[in-house]
Formats: C-alpha cells, structure tokens, sequence
C-alpha cells in the first residue's frame, strides 16, 4: 500500500507541476511587458479605420494615428484579460483589445451622429 501511495504522490507531484507550469506560461503570454503590449496596441492600430455614419446616413472613415491613441488601460472581456483603449477626442471611441494587443475585440462608438 505504501508503494502506492508513493506512486500516486509522484503522480500527483507531476500533475501540480505541470499545472504550475501551463498557468505560469499562460500568465506571461497575457500579461507579457506592458510596454510590449502597449507598442504592439499602437502597432495594430496605426492605419486602421473606423467606419461611422454622418447626420445623413453617410458612412465615414476615421483613420486611427498613432497620435489618436489617447490613452491604454487593462481591461477584462469575457472573463480574460484585454486592454480598453480610447482612440480619438471630439470622435471617440473605446477599442477592446485582446490580451496580446493583436485583435480587436470589441468598437464602442463614444459619440451620436
């Protein structure tokens, strides 16, 4: 019986380790150097456009610039870790990014035409 347990212990010790070593890796890959993911935020944003509609119903292109990026805060979308990030003054917007600052998750138009 003792050789068991110890078999299970060893079993268990590998399993904890390996858990240990899947949540810490996947804590870097989201966390990651905030400036990294800052740089990569205005990366991916530089040059897209967000697509609004004038008074009369127009659709308009606003070009993001780095310039527009008004400020990055960490954010949460759908239980995991993004960034919320406010683009434009007068036209605004708030942009969920994913967690590496690769994707846009979410458009939250923050004015009414």
């Amino acid at each position: 019986m003792i050789r068991l347990e110890s078999k299970m212990f060893k079993y268990l010790l590998m399993a904890a380790l390996l858990v240990a070593v899947a949540a810490a890796a996947g804590y870097t890959v989201i966390s990651g150097n905030p400036g990294d993911v800052r740089a990569s935020i205005r990366s991916t944003l530089a040059g897209m456009n967000l697509t609004y509609y004038s008074i009369a119903g127009q659709p308009m292109n606003y070009t993001i610039t780095p310039a527009d990026i008004v400020s990055i805060e960490a954010d949460t979308f759908d239980g995991g870790s993004a960034w919320k990030v406010r683009v434009g003054e007068g036209l605004a917007w708030d942009l969920t990014m994913d967690a590496r600052g690769t994707k846009v998750l979410k458009v939250e138009q923050l004015f009414v035409t």
